[in-house]
């Protein structure tokens, strides 16, 4: 069974994405930061992350930075959810990510998602 790390610190939302993706199938972890994202991603190797750009205590693109320093968690391919998606422009990194701009679909969500993990 594939594992899915949810990181939002919007609960409503964290907890929508994990619901969706459970129903099909897929184990959930969620965090609502990214230094507790981080450590979820260090001790259980999920098979993806999803993550909010913008979140206290550490953003997402930090948290994708410290995991992209440890060869244990280098290659965990990431979906960076954001209502600024590309235009934010500081983003350039070998880690697989994919950025899926606010609001979305749930759908949209599930078919990144299961396209990614077809990669795998």
């Amino acid at each position: 069974m594939k594992k899915i790390l949810v990181v939002d610190d919007e609960s409503s939302l964290r907890k929508g994405i994990a619901m969706a993706l459970r129903s099909k199938g897929y184990m959930t972890l969620e965090a609502e930061d990214g230094a507790v994202g981080l450590d979820l991603a260090v001790n259980h190797k999920p098979d993806l992350i999803i993550s909010d750009v913008y979140m206290d205590n550490m953003n997402g693109f930090v948290m994708v930075e410290n995991l992209k320093e440890d060869p244990e968690t280098a290659n965990i391919p990431v979906i960076m959810m954001t209502s600024a998606a590309q235009g934010a422009g500081a983003w350039k990194s070998e880690i697989a990510v994919e950025y899926l701009e606010k609001p979305f679909q749930m759908a949209k969500l599930v078919d990144v998602v299961e396209k990614i993990l077809s990669r795998k």
